[in-house]
């Protein structure tokens, strides 16, 4: 061999085996005893393909490391708090002097009290909500790999952030695969200038920024961030969120055991005025939905409490909130994700709860784990809601109610005609997948839910013998009242159904009280109470469980009396009989 070759291989061979002693000296003394090795993570700091995020955490420190009134070089915020800061074990922050007003307008950046948040130090104690049959439960040592996906659009920094590192504080970093935080295209100098190198300084490899070329919505945001995850399973969070301790193995126990299984936590309440962390320790509701197609809550049913033998025992759920849960990826894909035809917001936290159930899985609430969430009022994507509310409404209706569609157009008549676009997609996804009908999801999911009758004995407006009309006065509870002016719509658009009901929409009934002393507005059931005999055109109105009783107009409200045939204000008309 030449001497030159030789020299040029042997040159070669020191410069590897002085890269490996190097990195071995810096990479190995940097990460020893660092919070990967701690906590058992077997990954180099840098596998990330970086091509694909914005920014990509750098820092060596973890948060359990930085020091006690440490200062962010970003935004001025605490990053450690001591026993005496503000927001302390869930505590909320009660302003005075100046700080008053200036709460009161900051209040108004993000529909929450901007300013607390930003006094709370970013590592606060939050209350142990678990109750104690859930201490009693061992995971298994190996669960699945999760990917934390966290949408946001000019979001508070300090939000953000603390939501970030309740995570990595709270959570065996064994099982965090990821946490990707997605840019839905904001705008404002704290985000897309700062936040950048804020994630490169606090946080470590795992956690990863990218930012869409434009502004998607939180649907498509959400399906763009999950095809870069890597994780087994895929857990959404809103970008306000505090999680509690032990809050992920509960999650990834439950998929784990069966990888159809759609987990939610158990949604404690950060309040947006002062930031006060509360909640319970047991799971007394569940989700459901209303035939506007928008989640709503319930009390559990007796079916359900009766199936719940400890207080750490999952809870069936009919559907989701949305905002928090765990699916695995195989899961999420085989269900084809949300509908790519949604559009920004609103309806796929029900499209998913429908698919799940209908498709094989199971959705449930896990009262061992807590996560505290900021509920605010106001939307996040002003002016394009509706619009899209409606589309999404249209696309779930036609997809998956099949004959129940109509009770949807019923209460929203203006979602017939509109064009939501092409659906054959999905309905070709729905028939490849063996779904089980609507029909089942009503009898075996939600079997005591209220269905609205589609055939009506009479409509238009329900008048009294004065010409006075019923009217809900833009309210859904409360006394009924009449009002002098009849124009026999909107609230005032009363129907008498084939089963006896009268209603305004699909969603309040009159009913009679407890007392049989008067009528009120009421969610529209099956209860007894809500059942009226009305044989026509200026006769009276009776109760069907006791026709002793009848509907009589009275000082401008409703009131519940004996039947009198000689007593006119008990007389009442519909503008049409059908």
């Amino acid at each position: 061999m030449p001497r030159k070759t030789s020299k040029c291989i042997g040159l070669f061979l020191f410069c590897l085996f002085f890269a490996f002693v190097f990195d071995s000296l810096m990479f190995g003394t940097l990460y020893e005893g660092s919070w990967f090795a701690r906590e058992g993570v077997k990954r180099s700091p840098f596998d990330d393909d970086r091509s694909m995020f914005l920014a990509v955490g750098e820092a060596v420190e973890f948060p359990s490391q930085w020091k006690i009134g440490k200062i962010d070089p970003f935004y001025n915020l605490t990053l450690v708090g001591d026993e005496n800061s503000p927001g302390q074990n869930g505590a909320g922050v009660k302003h005075s002097g100046a700080n008053v007003e200036i709460a009161k307008k900051r209040f108004r950046e993000n529909n929450f009290d901007t300013l607390a948040s930003e006094m709370i130090p970013l590592d606060r104690k939050v209350k142990d909500l678990r109750h104690e049959d859930c201490m009693k439960i061992q995971y298994d040592s190996e669960l699945p790999s999760t990917s934390i996906i966290v949408i946001f659009y000019n979001e508070a920094p300090s939000v953000l952030l603390r939501t970030v590192v309740s995570v990595l504080i709270r959570t065996p970093l064994k099982y965090i695969e990821e946490i990707i935080l997605v840019d839905d295209h904001s705008d404002i100098p704290s985000i897309k200038e700062t936040l950048p190198k804020a994630v490169k300084y606090f946080f470590p490899p795992l956690v990863k920024l990218t930012r869409n070329e434009k502004r998607l919505g939180l649907i498509k945001a959400r399906m763009a961030g999950s095809d870069k995850a890597k994780g087994d399973v895929i857990l959404f969070l809103d970008s306000h969120c505090e999680v509690g301790q032990g809050w992920l193995e509960p999650l990834l126990q439950r998929i784990k055991d069966d990888y159809r299984n759609v987990v939610m936590p158990s949604h404690d309440v950060v309040q947006a005025d002062g930031f006060e962390f509360v909640g319970s320790i047991t799971v007394d509701n569940q989700g459901t939905f209303n035939w506007g197609l928008l989640h709503t809550w319930q009390g559990l049913p007796w079916f359900d409490r009766q199936a719940i033998k400890t207080k750490a025992d999952p809870v069936r759920s009919p559907t989701m909130a949305g905002g928090l849960f765990a699916i695995s990826k195989t899961w999420w894909e085989h269900l084809g994700k949300y509908d790519p035809g949604f559009e920004v917001w609103g309806g796929e936290n029900v499209e998913i709860s429908f698919k799940t159930w209908m498709c094989g899985g199971h959705l449930d609430i896990i009262p061992c784990s807590h996560v505290g969430h900021v509920f605010r009022s106001g939307s996040p994507y002003p002016g394009h809601v509706r619009n899209s509310m409606s589309i999404n409404q249209k696309r779930l209706a036609d997809v998956w109610l099949d004959e129940y569609k109509e009770v949807v157009y019923l209460r929203h008549p203006e979602l017939k005609t509109l064009d939501a676009g092409d659906i054959s997609d999905r309905v070709k996804l729905r028939e490849s997948l063996n779904c089980k009908s609507f029909k089942w999801y009503m009898e075996n999911v939600v079997p005591d839910k209220y269905v609205p009758s589609l055939t009506l004995k009479a409509e238009g407006g329900l008048q009294s013998s004065d010409n006075q009309c019923v009217d809900t006065m833009q309210r859904e509870t409360g006394d009924a009242k009449l009002y002098p002016a009849c124009h026999f719509s909107g609230s005032q658009n009363f129907q008498m159904t084939d089963d006896n009901q009268i209603r305004q929409g699909v969603d309040i009934c009159l009913a009679s009280d407890m007392n049989y002393k008067k009528v009120v507005l009421a969610a529209c059931s099956n209860d007894a109470n809500q059942k009226w005999k009305h044989s026509g055109s200026n006769q009276p109105i009776k109760l069907e469980q006791d026709d002793t009783f009848c509907i009589a107009a009275k000082d401008g409200s409703l009131l519940v009396a004996q039947c009198d045939p000689n007593d006119k204000t008990q007389l009442f008309s519909f503008k049409r009989y059908l």
